[in-house]
């Protein structure tokens, strides 16, 4: 723990702007006596019931501030497990501002960025998964989000982990029975080896979680590309259900890059529309083709939109060639005008046949790109969503993998047990347990300020 760990820490804890209400956050061992003394009200804050609320008025040395609403939470029954109080103030930011001011005067100190979130931390009120689960609950960007972050808040992950580590320590101790008492005990390997099996299918599942995680937790880059007037902005107005991108029987109206986000039953989509795929010597149609190129490179899948109601034409194969060993999906449009033969075989991709104009098979293409982005979704049992998390189940796998092989090559227990130790020192970083102040300072400045 940091020295600074034990100063009063305050700030504003709800949203940048103007609201009806702002909240000033304030945690330390000094809180209560420096929120007591810019307050005044019928009772003291240092006599207030623990969790109890009461009415009065911010001061500063000759004036009123505002008219608040003050909340008493003693430590350890609070958010950080410190003695904590928090003003709900009328919200505007000159308001909030001044009385942070005269809080601070009065020895507290402006809060980092999640350190209300570290104290809780440190103090054993969660541990990290459950912290990093705060910030992905502020941030979720769909329902799926939502779920996933709560499911670790609620320690869901965290005891998948435990889990995990209870069977390993079992077989720890089998193997120390044997070492200590080997001439009294006889252990059965596969005693020793079922758990660390079961383990390692665990940390197996964990680590691929990770692919749709990652989905969840930053959205997924699909791009629309294709040659011009195929239909490739109507095809974004329809699949955004508005008109975002202009729309004309112009080839070629699309020149830069338009970007919007969807969300797709759970997964979060960032769409591309992009300009049409063609050679020219127009400068300006030459750049367009250029960021369509590089949107296509930063892209998870790509949309190849063709007019399905015209002929294949070589430039589409050439394209759709060009795309690469990258996920694609053929959208044949202009379904309502009929279809070509020739489209069926002209890639071996997924392809969906749609009416950009009158909607049909829409909801097939949302579903195509969902399944392709997210993979299938079999409910939430604690998906990985952070790359930390990732580094530290790789090592685990590893270390797993050596006490497997060990184990199954008759070497001493000594290694065995050297090695399922390791796999404990990792999982217990994910949560934790070994966790140093850096990786600390790394994961909570990724907070807002306030939480």
């Amino acid at each position: 723990m940091r020295p600074s760990d034990r100063d009063t820490i305050v700030a504003v804890a709800t949203a940048p702007g103007e609201g009806a209400i702002g909240i000033i956050r304030l945690s330390g061992q000094e809180a209560l006596e420096v929120a007591g003394g810019r307050f005044q009200g019928k009772q003291a804050l240092k006599t207030l019931d623990d969790r109890s609320i009461t009415y009065g008025r911010v001061t500063t040395r000759d004036q009123f501030l505002d008219e608040v609403l003050v909340s008493v939470m003693r430590g350890p029954r609070s958010y950080t497990g410190e003695d904590t109080v928090e003003f709900n103030c009328h919200g505007g930011p000159l308001i909030l501002r001044r009385i942070i001011e005269v809080l601070i005067d009065s020895g507290a100190r402006h809060a980092e960025p999640g350190e209300f979130t570290r104290r809780a931390f440190l103090n054993g009120k969660m541990d990290l998964t459950q912290a990093e689960a705060v910030v992905e609950m502020i941030g979720a960007k769909t329902d799926l989000g939502l779920e996933s972050a709560y499911f670790k808040l609620r320690g869901g992950l965290k005891k998948r982990f435990e889990k995990m580590a209870e069977s390993l320590r079992f077989s720890i101790s089998m193997l120390e029975a044997v070492l200590d008492f080997s001439e009294d005990v006889e252990i059965d390997n596969k005693a020793i080896s079922g758990p660390i099996a079961e383990a390692a299918c665990e940390l197996e599942e964990l680590t691929r979680s990770y692919t749709q995680g990652k989905v969840i937790r930053d959205g997924a880059v699909v791009t629309l590309a294709g040659r011009p007037n195929a239909g490739k902005s109507s095809l974004l107005n329809r699949l955004l259900e508005e008109e975002r991108a202009i729309v004309t029987a112009t080839p070629g109206t699309t020149r830069d890059s338009i970007e919007e986000t969807v969300d797709l039953s759970g997964a979060p989509v960032v769409l591309v529309d992009t300009a049409g795929l063609r050679k020219s010597g127009d400068p300006v149609e030459q750049e367009g083709t250029k960021r369509t190129r590089h949107a296509i490179d930063r892209s998870e899948l790509v949309l190849y939109v063709v007019d399905a109601s015209l002929d294949p034409m070589e430039e589409d194969v050439e394209q759709l060639k060009g795309l690469g060993g990258g996920k694609r999906i053929l959208v044949k449009n202009k379904m309502d005008l009929g279809e070509r033969p020739g489209w069926s075989d002209i890639d071996r991709c997924d392809q969906v046949a749609v009416s950009a104009l009158t909607g049909d098979n829409i909801e097939e293409l949302r579903n195509a790109i969902r399944e392709s982005v997210l993979g299938k979704w079999e409910g939430n049992r604690g998906i990985i969503t952070q790359e930390r998390h990732v580094e530290a189940l790789e090592k685990a796998k590893m270390s797993l993998s050596h006490a497997q092989e060990a184990l199954a090559g008759n070497l001493p227990g000594e290694v065995v047990a050297f090695e399922l130790r390791e796999t404990l020192e990792f999982l217990a970083a994910i949560i934790g347990e070994t966790t140093s102040d850096d990786v600390l300072d790394r994961i909570f400045k990724t907070f807002c300020i306030g939480k």
